[in-house]
């Protein structure tokens, strides 16, 4: 067993709903079989900023806050992060991302 980083936009106002949605759909992608590497194997989200940036930038900071290990976002089994993005198209949303069993 290892883990892999994992990066997902969840369109959404409202955190919580976006990250079940993103999970769900994983599930759906991946399987419910465990170890996916995805987000489904995550329980819970934390928010790491508040102001929205683009997509880009956001995969930008979360890959900046997983290579400094982060210690909020940093074990396979702990919570995964959330930064707000404005999507490509122009919608409210979440880049959810972190460590992820496999």
């Amino acid at each position: 067993m290892g883990a892999l980083v994992f990066h997902t936009i969840a369109v959404g106002a409202d955190l919580n709903g976006a990250f079940e949605q993103a999970r769900a759909d994983a599930a759906h992608e991946y399987g419910t079989g465990g170890y996916s590497g995805s987000v489904h194997e995550k329980d819970s989200v934390t928010l790491i900023d508040e102001a929205p940036r683009t997509e880009t930038k956001a995969v930008a900071r979360a890959n900046e806050l997983i290579d400094q290990a982060d210690s909020r976002i940093d074990a396979p089994r702990g919570p995964a992060g959330a930064l707000p993005v404005v999507t490509d198209d122009a919608q409210h949303g979440w880049l959810i991302f972190g460590w992820a069993a496999h």
